[in-house]
């Protein structure tokens, strides 16, 4: 029975935490009036795995969060990221589980949450396979996350919650939820803010070319051809053997 109940338990988090960014950013959420922010974005290296670098121009604020859409063609390994915090990597939320091994094709868009406690993040991201196609190289690109600035504080507000729901009352807007530190809770109240000089990046990635795909099969049926008869002549030869013996 207690198994049961801790089972449901976890189950309904899991759904509440699938649901945190999606949830919130169908809502009407608040903007801010008097901030705009500049910002610029890089995606280097070469290959598969890239690092992803954003500068923001803050000024006095104290820090930023950002709602990243990875888009189906890219992924972050929160293992990594999570690993790597010493080396100067973000806090980060995922929406949900990402599974790294799936292709392009197949997998979903995800929305990462990403805790900026400086004006200058890199994160490392991740290509997804594409499908296999006429060219050898296919251009994708990931676009600017969405910014947040804190205006419900701790430091400001000793009930949060109840400082986010007289705020959202007094604005007639949502405030979104998300994290103050590098914890998932508490959750501050966070507005959104306008940001310019800001755009899209992009990067080419490998792909399989389409002419090449009788070749490949060939070869597998063929590795597992060989395969196959070396397992039979090997069981062959010790059958063999026992009977002389």
């Amino acid at each position: 029975m207690l198994q049961g109940i801790l089972l449901s338990l976890v189950l309904l988090l899991q759904c509440q935490s699938r649901d945190r960014w999606t949830t919130q950013l169908s809502q009407h959420l608040c903007q801010s009036e008097d901030q705009v922010i500049s910002a610029t974005r890089t995606l280097a290296n070469s290959g598969f795995h890239k690092d992803l670098t954003t500068n923001l121009e803050l000024d006095e604020i104290p820090r930023a969060f950002l709602l990243e859409n990875t888009t189906s063609h890219f992924y972050m390994d929160i293992d990594q990221i999570k690993e790597g915090l010493f080396l100067g990597y973000p806090p980060v939320f995922p929406d949900d589980p990402i599974d790294v091994e799936q292709p392009a094709d197949s997998s979903p868009a995800h929305i990462v949450g990403v805790l900026c406690e400086t004006h200058h993040v890199t994160l490392p991201v991740h290509h997804r396979y594409q499908p296999a196609g006429s060219q050898p190289y296919s251009s994708v690109c990931i676009p600017f996350p969405r910014v947040f600035i804190p205006v419900v504080t701790p430091e400001d507000y000793p009930d949060l919650e109840l400082g986010m729901e007289q705020m959202e009352e007094e604005r007639g807007c949502k405030l979104l939820r998300a994290p103050c530190g590098v914890n998932s809770f508490p959750e501050c109240g966070w507005e959104e803010v306008a940001v310019v000089g800001v755009h899209e990046v992009c990067s080419s990635v490998p792909v399989g070319l389409t002419q090449d795909l009788p070749i490949v099969q060939i070869s597998a049926l063929a590795a597992v051809f060989i395969g196959f008869s070396a397992i039979v002549y090997v069981m062959f030869c010790r059958k063999e053997k026992s009977k002389a013996t």
